[in-house]
Protein backbone atom coordinates (compact mmCIF):
# COMPACT_ATOMS: atom_id res chain seq x y z
CA UNK A 1 0.00 0.00 0.00
CA UNK A 2 1.40 3.41 -0.91
CA UNK A 3 1.96 6.11 1.62
CA UNK A 4 -0.81 8.72 1.61
CA UNK A 5 1.87 11.29 0.88
CA UNK A 6 2.28 11.44 -2.90
CA UNK A 7 5.51 9.97 -4.23
CA UNK A 8 6.48 8.08 -1.08
CA UNK A 9 7.11 4.35 -1.48
CA UNK A 10 6.55 2.01 1.44
CA UNK A 11 9.38 -0.48 1.99
CA UNK A 12 9.56 -3.78 3.83
CA UNK A 13 12.92 -5.45 4.52
CA UNK A 14 13.66 -9.13 4.90
CA UNK A 15 17.36 -9.02 5.56
CA UNK A 16 19.89 -7.35 7.81
CA UNK A 17 21.35 -4.09 9.05
CA UNK A 18 23.14 -3.59 5.72
CA UNK A 19 19.75 -2.57 4.32
CA UNK A 20 18.07 -1.25 7.46
CA UNK A 21 20.88 1.23 8.23
CA UNK A 22 20.38 2.99 4.90
CA UNK A 23 16.85 4.01 5.84
CA UNK A 24 18.06 5.54 9.11
CA UNK A 25 20.05 8.21 7.28
CA UNK A 26 18.66 11.75 7.28
CA UNK A 27 17.60 13.12 3.94
CA UNK A 28 16.87 9.71 2.40
CA UNK A 29 14.78 9.56 -0.82
CA UNK A 30 11.03 9.17 -0.65
CA UNK A 31 10.81 5.85 1.18
CA UNK A 32 8.90 4.89 4.31
CA UNK A 33 10.04 1.78 6.15
CA UNK A 34 6.97 -0.17 7.27
CA UNK A 35 8.52 -3.39 8.62
CA UNK A 36 11.80 -5.21 9.10
CA UNK A 37 12.28 -8.98 9.37
CA UNK A 38 15.84 -9.66 10.55
CA UNK A 39 18.02 -12.56 11.72
CA UNK A 40 16.02 -15.00 9.62
CA UNK A 41 17.48 -17.23 6.94
CA UNK A 42 15.16 -18.00 4.04
CA UNK A 43 15.76 -21.64 4.95
CA UNK A 44 14.21 -20.97 8.36
CA UNK A 45 11.61 -18.38 7.34
CA UNK A 46 9.97 -20.86 4.93
CA UNK A 47 10.46 -24.06 6.92
CA UNK A 48 7.32 -25.93 7.99
CA UNK A 49 7.82 -25.12 11.66
CA UNK A 50 10.29 -23.74 14.19
CA UNK A 51 12.19 -25.13 17.15
CA UNK A 52 10.19 -26.25 20.18
CA UNK A 53 10.84 -25.45 23.82
CA UNK A 54 12.59 -22.14 23.22
CA UNK A 55 12.03 -19.53 25.96
CA UNK A 56 12.43 -16.09 24.41
CA UNK A 57 11.66 -14.30 27.69
CA UNK A 58 15.35 -14.57 28.58
CA UNK A 59 16.31 -12.30 25.65
CA UNK A 60 16.67 -8.84 27.24
CA UNK A 61 15.92 -6.67 24.19
CA UNK A 62 12.28 -6.48 23.07
CA UNK A 63 13.40 -5.96 19.46
CA UNK A 64 15.72 -8.96 19.53
CA UNK A 65 13.03 -11.05 21.21
CA UNK A 66 10.62 -10.15 18.44
CA UNK A 67 13.15 -11.05 15.73
CA UNK A 68 13.63 -14.53 17.21
CA UNK A 69 9.90 -15.09 17.74
CA UNK A 70 9.16 -14.09 14.16
CA UNK A 71 11.84 -16.41 12.83
CA UNK A 72 10.69 -19.37 14.91
CA UNK A 73 7.03 -18.64 14.16
CA UNK A 74 7.67 -18.32 10.39
CA UNK A 75 5.85 -14.98 10.43
CA UNK A 76 7.31 -13.66 7.17
CA UNK A 77 5.92 -16.65 5.29
CA UNK A 78 2.58 -16.51 7.09
CA UNK A 79 2.30 -12.72 6.68
CA UNK A 80 3.46 -12.60 3.05
CA UNK A 81 0.08 -12.68 1.34
CA UNK A 82 -1.09 -9.67 3.35
CA UNK A 83 2.06 -7.54 3.20
CA UNK A 84 1.37 -3.89 2.55
CA UNK A 85 4.47 -2.50 0.85
CA UNK A 86 5.38 -1.07 -2.52
CA UNK A 87 8.90 -2.52 -2.33
CA UNK A 88 10.16 -5.70 -0.62
CA UNK A 89 13.94 -5.48 -0.20
CA UNK A 90 15.77 -8.75 0.44
CA UNK A 91 19.40 -9.09 1.43
CA UNK A 92 21.14 -12.32 2.41
CA UNK A 93 23.80 -11.14 4.87
CA UNK A 94 22.13 -12.85 7.84
CA UNK A 95 22.47 -16.21 6.09
CA UNK A 96 25.96 -16.11 7.71
CA UNK A 97 24.51 -17.49 10.97
CA UNK A 98 23.48 -20.87 9.64
CA UNK A 99 20.71 -22.96 11.18
CA UNK A 100 19.69 -25.05 14.17
CA UNK A 101 17.49 -28.10 13.46
CA UNK A 102 15.71 -30.34 15.96
CA UNK A 103 14.69 -33.99 15.66
CA UNK A 104 11.25 -32.94 14.35
CA UNK A 105 12.85 -31.00 11.47
CA UNK A 106 12.01 -27.75 13.23
CA UNK A 107 14.33 -24.99 12.02
CA UNK A 108 15.64 -21.74 13.50
CA UNK A 109 18.29 -19.26 12.39
CA UNK A 110 21.33 -19.68 14.64
CA UNK A 111 21.65 -15.98 15.46
CA UNK A 112 23.38 -14.61 18.53
CA UNK A 113 19.92 -13.49 19.67
CA UNK A 114 18.49 -17.02 19.49
CA UNK A 115 21.45 -18.33 21.48
CA UNK A 116 20.48 -15.94 24.32
CA UNK A 117 17.11 -17.64 24.63
CA UNK A 118 16.38 -20.30 27.21
CA UNK A 119 15.50 -23.88 26.37
CA UNK A 120 18.08 -24.27 23.60
CA UNK A 121 18.84 -27.98 23.67
CA UNK A 122 22.47 -29.08 23.31
CA UNK A 123 21.17 -31.87 21.08
CA UNK A 124 20.11 -29.50 18.30
CA UNK A 125 21.90 -30.09 15.00
CA UNK A 126 23.96 -27.13 13.80
CA UNK A 127 23.90 -26.56 10.04
CA UNK A 128 26.86 -24.44 8.93
CA UNK A 129 26.35 -21.76 6.26
CA UNK A 130 27.66 -23.00 2.92
CA UNK A 131 27.39 -26.69 3.81
CA UNK A 132 25.46 -29.06 1.56
CA UNK A 133 22.66 -29.39 4.12
CA UNK A 134 22.43 -25.62 4.42
CA UNK A 135 22.28 -25.05 0.67
CA UNK A 136 19.60 -27.70 0.25
CA UNK A 137 17.49 -26.13 3.01
CA UNK A 138 18.10 -22.63 1.68
CA UNK A 139 17.15 -23.61 -1.86
CA UNK A 140 13.90 -25.10 -0.58
CA UNK A 141 13.23 -21.84 1.26
CA UNK A 142 14.00 -19.75 -1.81
CA UNK A 143 11.67 -21.81 -3.97
CA UNK A 144 8.86 -21.54 -1.43
CA UNK A 145 9.44 -17.80 -1.03
CA UNK A 146 9.13 -17.20 -4.75
CA UNK A 147 6.11 -19.49 -5.12
CA UNK A 148 4.31 -17.68 -2.29
CA UNK A 149 5.32 -14.25 -3.62
CA UNK A 150 4.00 -15.08 -7.09
CA UNK A 151 0.76 -16.44 -5.64
CA UNK A 152 0.30 -13.20 -3.69
CA UNK A 153 1.10 -11.02 -6.72
CA UNK A 154 4.21 -9.63 -5.02
CA UNK A 155 7.07 -11.05 -7.08
CA UNK A 156 7.53 -7.87 -9.11
CA UNK A 157 7.89 -5.82 -5.90
CA UNK A 158 10.98 -7.72 -4.75
CA UNK A 159 14.37 -6.01 -4.98
CA UNK A 160 17.49 -7.92 -3.99
CA UNK A 161 20.21 -5.86 -2.31
CA UNK A 162 23.38 -7.61 -3.45
CA UNK A 163 25.40 -6.73 -0.38
CA UNK A 164 28.90 -8.12 0.11
CA UNK A 165 31.40 -8.25 2.96
CA UNK A 166 34.06 -5.55 2.88
CA UNK A 167 37.70 -6.57 2.76
CA UNK A 168 39.03 -3.32 4.17
CA UNK A 169 38.13 -0.45 6.45
CA UNK A 170 38.20 3.26 5.64
CA UNK A 171 41.11 3.76 8.06
CA UNK A 172 43.31 1.48 5.95
CA UNK A 173 43.08 -1.63 8.10
CA UNK A 174 41.98 -4.96 6.62
CA UNK A 175 39.34 -7.44 7.70
CA UNK A 176 39.99 -11.18 7.68
CA UNK A 177 40.45 -11.78 3.94
CA UNK A 178 39.58 -15.47 4.04
CA UNK A 179 36.40 -14.90 6.06
CA UNK A 180 35.24 -12.16 3.68
CA UNK A 181 36.11 -14.22 0.61
CA UNK A 182 34.21 -17.27 1.88
CA UNK A 183 31.19 -15.17 2.85
CA UNK A 184 31.14 -13.42 -0.51
CA UNK A 185 31.46 -16.70 -2.39
CA UNK A 186 28.35 -18.00 -0.61
CA UNK A 187 26.48 -14.74 -1.16
CA UNK A 188 27.25 -14.69 -4.88
CA UNK A 189 26.03 -18.28 -5.20
CA UNK A 190 22.74 -17.44 -3.46
CA UNK A 191 22.21 -14.21 -5.42
CA UNK A 192 22.81 -16.23 -8.58
CA UNK A 193 20.11 -18.68 -7.58
CA UNK A 194 17.68 -15.82 -7.00
CA UNK A 195 18.31 -14.63 -10.56
CA UNK A 196 16.43 -17.70 -11.77
CA UNK A 197 13.16 -16.09 -10.72
CA UNK A 198 13.74 -12.33 -10.86
CA UNK A 199 14.48 -9.84 -13.63
CA UNK A 200 17.87 -8.06 -13.86
CA UNK A 201 16.35 -4.74 -12.81
CA UNK A 202 15.28 -6.32 -9.51
CA UNK A 203 18.89 -6.47 -8.30
CA UNK A 204 20.74 -3.52 -6.77
CA UNK A 205 24.49 -3.68 -6.28
CA UNK A 206 26.61 -0.85 -4.90
CA UNK A 207 29.95 -0.42 -6.75
CA UNK A 208 32.82 -2.40 -5.27
CA UNK A 209 34.93 0.66 -4.41
CA UNK A 210 32.27 1.70 -1.87
CA UNK A 211 32.17 -1.67 -0.10
CA UNK A 212 34.33 -0.31 2.70
CA UNK A 213 33.94 -0.66 6.45
CA UNK A 214 33.38 2.38 8.64
CA UNK A 215 35.66 2.32 11.72
CA UNK A 216 33.25 4.69 13.47
CA UNK A 217 30.03 2.91 12.53
CA UNK A 218 27.28 3.14 15.14
CA UNK A 219 27.24 -0.66 15.51
CA UNK A 220 31.02 -1.01 15.56
CA UNK A 221 33.71 -2.10 13.15
CA UNK A 222 32.59 -4.97 10.88
CA UNK A 223 32.84 -6.14 7.25
CA UNK A 224 29.09 -5.43 6.94
CA UNK A 225 29.06 -1.98 8.59
CA UNK A 226 29.82 0.34 5.72
CA UNK A 227 30.82 3.96 5.16
CA UNK A 228 27.92 6.38 4.72
CA UNK A 229 28.49 6.79 0.99
CA UNK A 230 27.67 3.10 0.51
CA UNK A 231 24.20 3.51 2.05
CA UNK A 232 23.46 6.73 0.17
CA UNK A 233 24.44 5.11 -3.12
CA UNK A 234 22.25 2.11 -2.33
CA UNK A 235 19.27 4.41 -1.69
CA UNK A 236 19.89 6.27 -4.96
CA UNK A 237 20.01 2.99 -6.89
CA UNK A 238 16.88 1.73 -5.16
CA UNK A 239 15.17 5.02 -5.93
CA UNK A 240 15.91 4.62 -9.63
CA UNK A 241 14.90 0.98 -9.89
CA UNK A 242 11.59 1.51 -8.06
CA UNK A 243 10.67 4.84 -9.63
CA UNK A 244 7.74 3.25 -11.48
CA UNK A 245 6.13 2.35 -8.14
CA UNK A 246 5.70 6.01 -7.19
CA UNK A 247 2.10 7.00 -6.71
Amino acid sequence: MSDPQAGVRSVLIHGSCVTRDAFALPGAPDFRLVDYYARSSLASAFADHGLTGVDTSTIPSAFQRRMVERDLGKHFWRDLAGLQADVIVVDLVDERYGLLVDDRSGVGTRSSELLRAGGISPDLHRVLPGSIDFLLAWEAGRRRFMAEARAAGLADRIVVHQARWAERCADGTSFDYQASAEANHLLEDMYGRMRKDLAPHQFVRVPAHLVVGDPDHRWGRSPVHYVEEYYRTFLDLLDRTTASSRR
